[in-house]
C-alpha cells in the first residue's frame, strides 16, 4: 500500500502520465502487447515534477538531441546532473523520485515489470528476492542501445518479432541484475545445450516457423528457463534464438520462391512474417536483395 499523500503512478495510463509530466508520450508500445516491458518516447518542456513513485521499475534513457541541466531527488538523495546521451537514470518500483530540468529535451522511458525481473533473477541465480539500486544519471551504452532497438520496433511497426523483444528484455534484465542490483556474485555459467535439447529446440522452431514464436514458448518446450535457454542456445549455435529463427525463415522463403508461384504476401505469412513489408526488410538484410529480385534471378 502506498503511504498516505504519496503519489504512485502507472505510466501505461495517459491520465496518470499527465499527473507528472506536461505532455503525453509521442510514442508507446501499448498496442504491441510486449511481455514484461513497456516503452514510451517523450519530448517534454522545461518542467518540475511532483514527488512520485512508479508501479514498475523505470529507466529514463536520455536522447542525443541536447544537454539538459537537471536536479533530481532519488530515494531521499539530491543530485545535480547534466543529462546527455547515453546517460540512464534508474528508478526502481515504489522508490520516491522528483526532478526538475531547465530546457526542452527528448527521452525514452523503459518500464520493466517487477515480477518479470524477479522471475529472471530466480532463473539466473535461484534466489527469491533481489533489489535494484537507484541510480542517478550514469552513462550506459548497452541500455541506450536496447532502448533504441525497442523504439525501432515500434517505429517500424514490429519489423522484428516477439522473440526479438523477448531477447532484448531478457538481456536488459540480466544487465540490471549484474550492474545495478544487490546481487554481487557471478551468474552461473554452462557450456551449451545437450545434443538432445538442441535438436529438440531446432525441431520446435522449424515446426512453428509460420507462427509468432516467443522465447518463453521455446524454453517451456525444453523445460528450461528463458534465461538459460537463450544463453545455452547461443553457446551451442553461435547465434541467438532470434537470429536462428530469422535465418530459418529466410531459408524456407527461398524454397517457396524457387518452387512456387505464390505471391510475396502469401510466402511472408507461410514463413512467419507479419506482412510482406517485414518479409522484404529481413530478406534484404540476409541476402542483399529483395525477395522479388531473388525470384527473378532464378
Amino acid at each position: 500500500m502506498p503511504e498516505p499523500n504519496r503519489l504512485t503512478v502507472d505510466f501505461t495510463q495517459e491520465s496518470e502520465v499527465l499527473q507528472v509530466l506536461a505532455r503525453p508520450p509521442l510514442l508507446t508500445s501499448q498496442d504491441f502487447a510486449w511481455d514484461g516491458i513497456y516503452l514510451q518516447q517523450h519530448r517534454q518542456p522545461a518542467w518540475e515534477t511532483p514527488e512520485y513513485a512508479h508501479t514498475r521499475h523505470m529507466l529514463m534513457v536520455h536522447e542525443a538531441d541536447c544537454e539538459v541541466q537537471s536536479e533530481r531527488v532519488l530515494d531521499g538523495r539530491r543530485q545535480s546532473e547534466v543529462l546527455s546521451s547515453p546517460q540512464v537514470v534508474l528508478v526502481p518500483a515504489t522508490v520516491q523520485h522528483q526532478a526538475v530540468w531547465d530546457r526542452e529535451g527528448s527521452f525514452t522511458l523503459l518500464f520493466l515489470e517487477p515480477d518479470h525481473l524477479a522471475q529472471v533473477a530466480y532463473e539466473a541465480v535461484n534466489v527469491d528476492r533481489i533489489e535494484l539500486i537507484p541510480q542517478f544519471a550514469t552513462p550506459d551504452p548497452l541500455i541506450y542501445q536496447i532502448g533504441q532497438a525497442l523504439k525501432s520496433e515500434i517505429t517500424s511497426n514490429g519489423v522484428g518479432s516477439r522473440l526479438f523483444v523477448d531477447s532484448l528484455t531478457t538481456a536488459l534484465s540480466i544487465h540490471l541484475l549484474r550492474s545495478y542490483s544487490t546481487w554481487q556474485q557471478p551468474l552461473q555459467e554452462y557450456r551449451g545445450l545437450s545434443q538432445r535439447k538442441l535438436q529438440q529446440a531446432i525441431d520446435y522452431i522449424n515446426d512453428h516457423l509460420d507462427q509468432e514464436l516467443s522465447l518463453a514458448a521455446i524454453a517451456r518446450e525444453l523445460d528450461m528457463s528463458q534465461y538459460y535457454f537463450a544463453r545455452l542456445f547461443k553457446q551451442s549455435m553461435g547465434i541467438s534464438p532470434y537470429q536462428y529463427v530469422l535465418q530459418q525463415r529466410i531459408e524456407r522463403a527461398k524454397v517457396w520462391l524457387k518452387s512456387s508461384a505464390l505471391s510475396m504476401s502469401a510466402i511472408a505469412h507461410r514463413v512467419g512474417f507479419a506482412d510482406q513489408s517485414q518479409f522484404t526488410v529481413q530478406f534484404r538484410k540476409f541476402t542483399g536483395i529483395t525477395p522479388r529480385a531473388y525470384r527473378e534471378r532464378l
